[in-house]
């Protein structure tokens, strides 16, 4: 594991409190679409906790390294100085970790829930500019149908698209692109821990395998 300098190139702000920060990529990074790292401010005073962990929301062949997170109302210090960064200002990235990665010989099922769909992304992208030639669906679900990188998204072809803002649709539409696949996909769910424990409890009990699931857990989100 290396560290990194990132530049900010650009901020935007989607809805009210999604916020996607494209940075510079650093000379000689190397990474797996949908691996994370830990960010840190540099000559920034920090209250409380001074590292947080995202996912790389980019692919490598992309010419930005992208990621996204969601600053409430009353973050945490550490968000604050994010939500304050001006294109110039540096972070570090420790990294890259995590096996949230792509299984290219089979289908893809990605379930995720709010700025979950960060490392969807990424593979998604990836997927986009490779020869993968299986099957791609997404389910995301966002209650107040605020759905970052949606533009992005409605450009890919390949992959089915399921928008849901209701909990109920929601497990509808996980319970029957399950049972259209079954164990021949690995189904990538990523959202707040209590978003990954509905998930898993509903598609282990349709029998999926726990071999075909990986999870990416965002802790500190509901």
């Amino acid at each position: 594991m290396k560290r990194y300098i990132l530049k900010l190139k650009s901020k935007t702000i989607v809805g009210e409190d999604y916020y996607i920060f494209d940075f510079d990529i650093p000379e000689g990074i190397t990474f797996k679409e949908g691996q994370y790292g830990v960010f840190m401010h540099v000559d920034k005073e920090i209250d409380g906790r001074k590292v947080r962990a995202f996912s790389i929301a980019s692919s490598l062949k992309e010419n930005i390294f992208k990621v996204a997170t969601k600053i409430v109302e009353e973050p945490s210090d550490f968000k604050v100085k994010m939500r304050e960064l001006e294109v110039g200002d540096i972070m570090t990235f420790d990294g890259p970790m995590g096996k949230f990665t792509l299984e290219e010989e089979y289908n893809s099922i990605f379930i995720v829930g709010g700025i979950g769909i960060t490392p969807a992304r990424g593979i998604l992208k990836q997927i986009e500019n490779s020869t993968y030639d299986k099957s791609c669906e997404l389910i995301y679900s966002e209650p107040r149908e605020i759905y970052p990188f949606k533009e992005e998204l409605d450009q890919m072809d390949f992959v089915i698209k399921h928008y849901e803002s209701d909990i109920d649709y929601t497990k509808k539409a996980i319970e029957e692109i399950t049972l259209k696949y079954m164990n021949n996909a690995y189904y990538y769910v990523v959202g707040s821990p209590r978003f990954l424990s509905g998930i898993k409890e509903q598609i282990a009990n349709l029998g999926i395998s726990p071999n075909n699931i990986k999870f990416d857990r965002f802790n500190g989100y509901e």
